[in-house]
């Protein structure tokens, strides 16, 4: 049996990054305030729906057959441009398709180029970029070269090489990639109808999902992302929470990841206190990490967990 419960307030990166973008069209904005699962909320067992395995298994098979190809008709681009990149990182976010062989230092600096090309290319076509008016087509084809490598750094602005609205934008198309890949639409809503969701509604299965995208990321993610650290553990929290309630046994996920670790001790030790459990505000920065009540018995720690995680996966 596969419950559905309640879910809102694990965030996704977009979730981190919304206030410098503006919107045009309700139909296909693109917009930087997605959905969010809850990593404190407690699954609702009222709410239940039965799947069998066969449906599941149909629903995941309609979409491994091409899956770049599946997830970039929610990546729309103008004539002359793809996505496929970034459509490709929603199966696989290791995949180097923009950065292999290089060093961050390149991929940054590569990155900046095919900005700036496809910045030129918008405008040749009669369709400048423009913050003012932003939809998904015009992020699509400005960022659609990028790996998730490429995407991470430009969110982190390695080297000071991009702007805040980069960054913001950046941190969007991980976050559509994430969302996908945890069955949560995020696109045009003229292609919403084509989405199918793998998991057929299931958030204990969303959870996992997510937690499975994450440890694919790549090492530089790991080593220096807040944001990373703070879903990584808040998924697994969530998932073994979901998991207890369903009555099943949840899979092992076990992490070396210092910070993850750390963040997960203190998201497990507010269990059930909706109080104290919950973040307030956008945490992208130790600071802010350091700020969130449920995190306080352990912000002593946070210092030296950065430094194990980013000694161990640098």
């Amino acid at each position: 049996m596969i419950t559905l419960g309640k879910v809102s307030n694990i965030d996704l990166y977009s979730a981190q990054s919304s206030s410098s973008l503006s919107t045009s069209k309700a139909d296909d904005e693109y917009s930087v305030k997605n959905q969010h699962l809850a990593a404190n909320e407690k699954v609702d067992a009222d709410n239940q729906v039965n799947f069998s395995k066969a449906g599941l298994d149909a629903a995941k098979n309609s979409i491994s057959a091409d899956s770049t190809a599946y997830y970039r008709q929610f990546m729309p681009t103008y004539a002359g441009f793809s996505a496929d990149n970034i459509a490709a990182g929603v199966e696989n976010p290791s995949l180097e398709t923009f950065s292999e062989g290089k060093d961050a230092v390149q991929v940054a600096m590569d990155a900046r180029a095919s900005l700036d090309k496809n910045y030129e290319k918008l405008y040749a076509i009669g369709k400048p970029f423009s913050l003012g008016n932003i939809r998904s087509v015009d992020a699509n084809s400005l960022f659609g070269e990028l790996d998730r490598r490429a995407l991470y750094l430009v969110s982190s602005n390695k080297d000071g090489l991009f702007s805040k609205d980069e960054q913001n934008m950046a941190r969007d198309k991980m976050s559509q990639q994430q969302g996908l890949a945890m069955g949560l639409y995020n696109g045009p809503s003229s292609e919403k109808s084509k989405f199918v969701d793998p998991y057929l509604g299931d958030n204990v299965e969303k959870f996992k999902a997510g937690i499975q995208f994450l440890d694919k990321v790549g090492n530089e993610e790991k080593a220096t992302s807040i944001e990373f650290a703070l879903q990584r553990a808040s998924l697994q929290n969530a998932y073994e929470n979901g998991a207890r309630k369903q009555g099943i046994t949840a899979e092992d996920f076990s992490t070396d990841h210092p910070l993850v670790l750390l963040i997960l001790a203190a998201r497990n030790a507010v269990n059930g206190d909706l109080s104290g459990g919950f973040s307030e505000g956008l945490i992208t920065t130790a600071q802010r990490l350091q700020e969130q009540s449920w995190f306080d018995d352990y912000k002593d720690q946070l210092a030296q967990a950065l430094q194990e995680s980013e000694e161990l996966y640098s």
